[in-house]
């Protein structure tokens, strides 16, 4: 019996150990500024930030008053905002890793460059000479009209007519797309380039060979300005000596 008592009050004395160590208390300031606690959260901490204390009084936990509506979308934008700015580093970091895999240097840069543009111009002149063959269509098909002057146009000549100005509309289209697109090539390439210098901590190549030392100039003097040439004046003519007067004997 005295074990049995023993062992039940050990049993009550755990139980009541446990349960003030699970007691939690609920504190948070009112409207008025004034602190209100209790076991359960009270009514005057609905929607407001409260803390959770334990037994011995210390602080457990703390929960942020809920956000309203404009707080939300504020914090919501922010979110938004450092989500796009995190999305941009990794894809900078990428496009980064990309360039330096895929040029050896600024020259190569260059030369990758020109290739693009020259695979443009090539399909601006393809452009350029399917409108002059179309121009040249035109002029005929202009003629076969100029024969049914008065009269109703056949539908193959019709048809004719509707595919020539189909083609060249394409073509002008084609081309002023083709010169867009080296304008934007001439700029993704000196964005890249400058990229790379950034990135590799390079100068650009002419300040480079600016670098080295210019040849010496040499200096020619003037020529000396020509001798100034005297021209002697002619000799005067000498008068014929005038013919004796014949002595009369």
């Amino acid at each position: 019996m005295r074990l049995i008592s023993a062992l039940l009050l050990v049993s009550s004395t755990l139980l009541a150990q446990g349960a003030a160590a699970q007691t939690r208390i609920f504190c948070c300031d009112d409207s008025t500024g004034k602190k209100v606690c209790g076991d359960f959260l009270p009514a005057a901490c609905q929607g407001r930030a409260y803390e959770e204390r334990d037994n011995r009084g210390f602080v457990s936990k703390t929960v942020e008053a809920p956000l309203t509506a404009e707080q939300q979308a504020r914090r919501d934008a922010e979110l938004t905002k450092k989500e796009e700015e995190k999305r941009m580093a990794a894809e900078d970091r990428r496009r980064n890793v990309a360039l330096l895999a895929t040029y050896s240097s600024e020259k190569n840069i260059d030369s990758v460059r020109d290739r693009n543009l020259a695979e443009i111009d090539k399909s601006i002149v393809e452009a350029k000479s399917r409108i002059e063959e179309a121009r040249k269509k035109k002029q005929k098909l202009d003629g076969d009209k100029e024969f049914y002057k008065g009269k109703p146009l056949p539908d193959a000549l019709k048809s004719q007519i509707g595919d020539n100005e189909r083609e060249m509309q394409a073509q002008q289209a084609t081309i002023a797309a083709k010169t867009k697109e080296k304008e934007e090539v001439r700029i993704r390439f000196a964005e890249e380039k400058k990229r790379y210098l950034e990135l590799t901590g390079k100068k650009p190549a002419e300040a480079a060979g600016a670098a080295a030392p210019a040849p010496a100039t040499i200096v020619v003097p003037p020529p000396p300005p020509p001798a100034a040439t005297v021209v002697a004046p002619a000799d005067k003519p000498t008068a014929a000596p005038a013919d004796k007067p014949v002595e009369k004997k």
